[in-house]
């Protein structure tokens, strides 16, 4: 697709803000696929395009994180820096694996029963900032957190997997979730561990989609940029704002794109 100056202009700007919003709670996929495809842009080129850019906007959001992590724990800045115990390796090849069979069914599925699905999850993120908002705050005890085993945890992984394959618009939220509820961690911590599973799920679903040559390297080019920068933005906003900026800043966002879906916006 031949791109003009606008069209590359508005793509950068809504990009930054979209790998912002992937940063700190999940969503900027919302923003960014309406676009493309307003573009002009097939659908599914569209979402496949963008699932390989989230995995590299991921992948910068987390350098970023883990890197001023460790500058901020060296000064002893503040009490953003914790060490509670991630998630282990096995939850992140059990979202790879199942972010491929979604990959599959969004590229066989040619028509969906859109307005249904937009009300499905705009329903779910509601609830999920329903939950988020009365949530009580993870103990720091290094007891309360849990190892990561149990049906519930695992269940909730391969939902993950599955939807982040197939579109993953909000997953961040419910990642967010899963990771605050199952493990008990700190809104910090699951927002730092939430990046890395969302580049492992964008990065399943993305090659999938490569595989199948449903990508468009134009726009690539200029949204993988924007999206970095955004993930730069917001990785720094986590470890700067903290718990007590964080929470709010997660749950208004995803009440927003939520409320946007139930409405019809994008």
């Amino acid at each position: 697709m031949d791109l003009e100056i606008a069209q590359m202009a508005l793509i950068v700007v809504v990009g930054v803000v979209a790998g912002t919003i992937n940063t700190l709670v999940g969503g900027g996929t919302l923003l960014v696929l309406p676009l493309l495809i307003f573009l002009g842009i097939p659908p599914l080129v569209a979402n496949g395009t963008n699932r390989v850019c989230v995995a590299i906007q991921a992948a910068v959001a987390g350098w970023t994180m883990s890197r001023d992590r460790r500058v901020r724990k060296n000064d002893e800045v503040g009490p953003t820096v914790t060490d509670s115990p991630g998630p282990g390796w096995w939850p992140f090849l059990l979202v790879f694996i199942c972010a491929i069979p979604g990959a599959w069914g969004a590229i066989k599925i040619d028509t969906l029963d859109t307005d249904l699905f937009k009300q499905v999850m705009g329903g779910m993120l509601l609830v999920a900032v329903g939950v988020f908002l009365f949530m009580k705050t993870p103990s720091q005890r290094p007891e309360a957190h849990r190892s990561g085993s149990g049906f519930g945890f695992s269940l909730g992984c391969v939902l993950c997997g599955l939807y982040g394959g197939f579109m993953g618009a909000g997953i961040g939220a419910f990642v967010i979730l899963l990771l605050t509820t199952a493990l008990r961690l700190p809104i910090v911590d699951a927002v730092r561990w939430k990046v890395w599973m969302v580049m492992v799920i964008s990065a399943a679903a993305g090659v999938w989609y490569l595989m199948h040559d449903i990508f468009d390297i134009e726009t690539a080019v200029v949204l993988i940029p924007s999206y970095a920068l955004g993930g730069i933005i917001g990785g720094r906003a986590v470890l700067q704002g903290g718990d007590r900026l964080l929470k709010p800043v997660v749950a208004v966002t995803s009440a927003v794109l939520a409320l946007a879906i139930l409405v019809g916006w994008g």
